[in-house]
């Protein structure tokens, strides 16, 4: 990168943590409300030259290509580059390296659009210190950037612990009365997979060091903990990683995600969390772990996952898919029918990523992100649409809610929205990611027919808990009592007004959105930020050996129709 060049994912990370640093400055609710929209404003703007830059590097490089520090420039002499590699530890082999292509980018862009909204939920529900709440909320979504754009191991670590601080702090300081309790018990959780997740970081870099040593002159100088390099190494079989290193990562991201038995931190942290911080604990810190998933396990452990450690992660997800469905089903309140539906989400997005050692790979890895990007706007959707009527009944339990849709036109047309997505009916764009989930898990080698098959009636049970879920609230729910949801109904007042519609809404139009064209996200869902070895799928080789020698059919049926035509046209000029 030339010194005058601008690094785009170095933009994206200070962006919104130097936002968050001058909204914890400000003195009044009304300014740290403006510096949040100004740092929303500028992070969008950034978010939008990356597209464009990407566009044009895709035309010049090739879509599938990530940018690397070597070539990260649409075009020679540019002025933003995509990737920056700059010493940091040398010493140690560790850099710091960021790169942005198209699946960081979704990501971000992600984190920006649901961080807004819980700040903006924040201001509207003026909170207390709310220019310190939106500070943090602010370095929360720069700690997910730069987990999003780090290629560097150990920065992916820094970062991965960095965002737990802030969080806890949201939680802890603004949550209900058993906050902290339940900020003790995210940080014991979060400590039990952190520890351990350190010690591997440590093994990996002693692993690769040895490997590059014995690599001679060709991989002379390559930093120690580079993840594209460690992808490399592992696909070549020159990383020799234990069990263990591989169930240390594991454990981090299985309870960062939540996974079945590692989610005793979520009940009562989604309770007890204020609604924008649980939008944001749903929507985009499980996503962390998705993505430790995609650039690290996959990656560095392809042959303990191709046997029975891919075989016992695959029934560890569809087990958490199938307990947070029953789970979601059974609570008695809204915000437990969400914290366990993610949990169940989660279960099946790690499913789709555990297929990625059969024929249907790219089609269980596409549709895992695609359904990331959904859950996360489905989870922040809910958990903002459940926090305002919390905030205009007082209410948080089924049996004193319900008929809050009676003359609510904008309530009900909202709440149905959010259900009938998180149905993945038929047209939804959750629909199309559980569908490509379940065919690669079809095709998968350690998942296969009877999986696809248990995860097929799991994902039906969805409705279940979602149609609980709106009939709860705006419809009627058998334990309702006519009292409790008449005076839930007075406290409520009028219909959503413009500032909860500016709030919920951008995450609904974006599923919408999605749900009219998934296809918007197929460049995102086909490009791991990571390079990750997977077979080839015969049913698409097949497809492009069908659509070569349709093509061979064509021109030779040209050809031949030109030499038939050749003597009439001769003839004809005879003639003449």
């Amino acid at each position: 990168m030339g010194d005058s060049a601008f690094s785009l994912p170095t933009l994206l990370v200070i962006a919104p943590a130097a936002g968050g640093l001058v909204a914890m400055s400000m003195l009044t609710r009304r300014a740290a409300a403006i510096t949040s929209l100004l740092t929303f404003l500028v992070q969008l703007a950034l978010l939008v030259v990356g597209v464009v830059q990407l566009d044009r590097f895709a035309d010049r490089a090739g879509s599938n290509v990530v940018p690397s520090c070597g070539d990260s420039a649409a075009r020679e002499g540019a002025n933003v580059v995509l990737a920056q590699c700059s010493d940091w530890f040398p010493q140690w082999g560790i850099q710091y390296h960021v790169s942005l292509g198209y699946g960081a980018l979704g990501l971000v862009a992600l984190t920006t659009l649901v961080t807004a909204g819980a700040s903006a939920f924040s201001w509207w529900a003026d909170r207390e210190r709310p220019a310190a709440m939106q500070g943090l909320m602010w370095i929360t979504a720069a700690c997910l950037t730069g987990l999003f754009v780090a290629r560097d191991l150990v920065l992916f670590y820094v970062f991965f612990e960095l965002m737990l601080v802030p969080m806890l702090l949201l939680v802890g300081v603004w949550g209900g009365a058993q906050r902290i309790r339940a900020t003790m018990t995210m940080f014991i959780y979060t400590l039990l997979g952190s520890l351990p997740m350190l010690v591997g970081v440590i093994a990996v870099g002693i692993a690769a060091n040895d490997a590059i040593s014995a690599g001679g002159a060709d991989l002379a100088g390559s930093s120690t903990f580079s993840l594209p390099v460690l992808s490399a190494l592992a696909a070549d079989g020159a990383l020799h990683l234990s069990n263990w290193v591989l169930v240390a990562f594991l454990l981090a991201f299985a309870i960062k995600a939540p996974l079945l038995p590692f989610h005793g931190w979520l009940p009562l942290a989604y309770r007890e969390a204020p609604a924008e911080v649980t939008a944001m604990l749903s929507g985009l810190v499980s996503k962390a772990a998705f993505f430790g998933f995609l650039v690290v396990v996959l990656p560095l452990f392809p042959e303990q996952l191709a046997g029975g450690w891919g075989t016992a992660l695959t029934w560890l997800a569809l087990a958490s898919l199938v307990y947070g469905c029953f789970g979601a089903f059974r609570q008695p309140d809204p915000r437990g029918v969400i914290a366990y539906s993610s949990l169940a989400q989660m279960g099946l997005i790690v499913l789709g990523l555990t297929s990625f050692t059969g024929g249907g790979a790219e089609q269980g890895i596409a549709g895992a992100y695609l359904q990331s990007i959904n859950h996360g706007l489905v989870s922040a959707a809910a958990f903002l649409f459940v926090g305002v009527i919390e905030l205009r009944t007082g209410e948080r339990e089924f049996a004193r809610l319900g008929f809050l849709g009676t003359g609510r036109a904008r309530l009900v047309s909202i709440g149905l929205v959010i259900a009938l997505i998180t149905l993945a009916v038929p047209g939804a764009t959750t629909f199309a990611g559980e569908l490509l989930i379940l065919a690669g898990v079809f095709r998968g080698d350690v998942s296969g027919p009877l999986v696809a098959t248990i995860g097929s009636f799991a994902v039906v049970l969805a409705a279940m808990y979602a149609l609980r879920l709106v009939a709860g609230l705006v419809f009627s729910d058998r334990h309702t009592t006519a009292d409790d949801a008449a005076d839930a109904h007075a406290r409520f007042g009028g219909d959503l007004g413009v500032r909860e519609l500016l709030i919920i809404g951008p995450a609904v139009v974006a599923l919408l959105v999605l749900s009219a064209w998934p296809n918007l996200l197929h460049r995102p869902m086909n490009q791991p930020p990571v390079a990750i070895t997977t077979p080839a799928d015969p049913l698409l080789a097949a497809a492009a050996a069908g659509h070569d020698e349709h093509e061979s059919d064509e021109s030779k049926s040209e050809d031949t129709k030109s030499d038939t035509d050749a003597p009439a046209a001769d003839a004809a000029e005879e003639q003449q």
